[in-house]
């Protein structure tokens, strides 16, 4: 019991909760199904409650010494938790949609945050295969509710993907095993040590086999070459399934990359090169592939690709400065991208517009709901006066300062910044055209409202204290 209150408190509760939806989808009545999200967001506020009382410093250990507790672990599980509450609110329309099986949706959405905080927490590469593994089910779970045809067969690709990539991850693991006889990352990082002071031979080895265990990864980021799943199971998702799937997953994965390349990014140059060159060509080919789309989920869905690739761009020239810039700019990233989510969702549950020429003339009859999109918009192209330009020119910056060797790249990433930003300006064209027409935006709907115009607020806020947010993040880097 120590341990758990100590290290394991968030994903306790937040089981508690899981096993509540579970049994009450089995005994509750069918009108009650508003208690879902209720008990939902009751476990998530919870779990960020008890956030601040894990031991921190130093560090905590549970379920002998494979459950890590520190400061690094818990500003991720802060914002994965945080992700989850605004998604929770996001999800009104659906459940009342699908009512009869409110508690399972719940159930399932729970187990991913869980499995997602798990995952930042492990500290062997078998508890973050199974915490992957869950995670990406759970994705699967939820992509399965969409009852259209279409979207069956899209989530059923989404899985044979998956487990192509989770049978690369663990040819890389055996590998890995192969090499060292360890799953655990000290043990591992130890045995690296000691084989480094005798020769340079298992750096190439080592690559190989991290590239493939990095595939998992790469495959829930939309990473270049697993991207191609993104926008048709995107368009065949409900929407609260996609902003689930391009923040959730996003969180979780960028933390546990973290984790791996500071263990092992000592042994293996080449490494850094590689990710370089799939974080440019995933930013170049996703925004060309951006601009030419005209359905919104299509266009979150290579939005989602191409943030990834930045962040993955400054994450690859590890250092406390890059580290602390990629922190920062998930943060904002968090607030942008659920933001952009709820003014998408807003506007189908209430006219049912999901396509660029369905938004002109929107101004006109919801001003201050365009307005809003339109900040949240200019913050994932990276513009000010957002959060967005101060979190893109310190990732910038960061790759900037690792030397003439990633100049090409950033030259690139750069370059193709400006397609990025075209892109949203289609959006923020579409909705300022003048022209007439018989558009009727619902106003009933406040939970999204509310995310709304709380995450384009917190866009501007972050980036008047940006500072202040800028050296948490370098104590979390500094701490990892």
């Amino acid at each position: 019991m120590s341990e758990i209150v100590a290290a394991y408190m968030p994903e306790f509760i937040i089981t508690v909760f899981i096993i509540f939806n579970l049994v009450a989808s089995l005994f509750f009545n069918t009108y009650l199904y508003k208690l879902s999200k209720w008990f939902t967001l009751l476990g998530i506020v919870l779990a960020i409650a008890s956030t601040f009382y894990l031991q921190i410093e130093p560090e905590a250990f549970a379920f002998h010494n494979t459950f890590l507790t520190n400061i690094y672990t818990v500003f991720f599980k802060i914002l994965i938790l945080m992700a989850g509450f605004f998604l929770t609110l996001l999800s009104r329309n659906m459940i009342r949609e699908k009512r009869d099986r409110a508690f399972e949706y719940f159930s399932v959405f729970l187990s991913g945050i869980l499995f997602a905080m798990c995952a930042v927490s492990a500290v062997d590469f078998i508890g973050l295969f199974v915490s992957l593994e869950a995670l990406g089910l759970s994705c699967y779970l939820l992509l399965s509710l969409n009852k259209n045809p279409n979207a069956k067969q899209l989530t059923f690709g989404y899985l044979v993907q998956s487990a192509v990539v989770s049978s690369l991850f663990l040819f890389g693991l055996s590998v890995i095993y192969g090499m060292c006889a360890e799953f655990g990352f000290d043990k591992i990082s130890l045995y690296l040590v000691n084989a480094a002071a005798v020769s340079s031979q298992p750096q190439i080895l080592l690559t190989f086999a991290l590239i493939l265990i990095m595939c998992t990864m790469f495959f829930k980021l939309g990473l270049v070459p697993f991207s191609s799943w993104l926008p048709d199971t995107f368009e065949g998702a409900s929407y609260p399934i996609g902003a689930y799937m391009s923040s959730i997953p996003v969180l979780a994965c960028f933390a546990v990359l973290s984790r791996i390349l500071m263990t092992f990014l000592h042994y293996t140059y080449t490494i850094k090169i590689v990710l370089a060159l799939i974080a440019v060509i995933t930013i170049f080919l996703g925004s060309l592939s951006l601009i030419r789309q005209e359905n919104l989920k299509r266009i979150m869905a290579y939005s989602m690709s191409v943030q990834s690739g930045i962040i993955l761009l400054g994450l690859c020239v590890f250092s406390v400065y890059s580290l602390s810039s990629v922190l920062f700019y998930l943060f904002c990233y968090l607030f942008a991208n659920i933001g952009a989510w709820a003014a998408i969702i807003l506007l189908y549950n209430s006219a049912k517009l999901e396509n660029l020429d369905e938004l002109k003339g929107v101004i006109y009859h919801r001003p201050y709901y365009v307005i809003a999109f339109t900040v949240i918009l200019i913050a994932l192209a990276g513009l000010a006066p957002t959060c967005g330009f101060v979190a893109k020119m310190y990732i910038f910056s960061a790759v900037a300062r690792s030397g003439f060797i990633f100049l090409p790249f950033l030259i690139t990433a750069l370059l193709a910044s400006v397609i990025l930003i075209y892109g949203y300006w289609r959006i923020i064209r579409a909705m300022f055209r003048r022209i007439e027409t018989d558009i009727v935006i619902d106003t009933s709907v406040i939970s999204s409202k509310f995310i709304l115009y709380a995450c384009a607020a917190a866009t501007v806020i972050i980036c008047l204290f940006a500072d202040k947010l800028i050296r948490l993040c370098q104590l979390v880097a500094y701490y990892m």
